[in-house]
């Protein structure tokens, strides 16, 4: 049979680890989040640029024609 010391320290083990597991939920929720905010800068770092490029396109078309129509 275990002692009475032997249990107690099972005790203060399961307590440690549980304090950990508890850590480690918070620190995957904040990088979750962290994740989350970074995947939303660049999906409107994105739209930006496709934004931009087809304006770019629009003007390109633009310039093309005044210039084979005489400018």
């Amino acid at each position: 049979m275990k002692t009475t010391d032997e249990y107690g320290q099972k005790l203060v083990e399961l307590i440690e680890r549980s304090a950990m597991i508890d850590r480690l939920v918070v620190k995957s929720r904040q990088a979750a989040i962290d994740v989350k905010q970074e995947l939303e800068e660049l999906r409107s770092k994105q739209r930006e640029t496709t934004n931009m490029l087809h304006r770019l396109e629009n003007s390109s078309s633009n310039a093309w024609e005044n210039i084979g129509g005489g400018g």
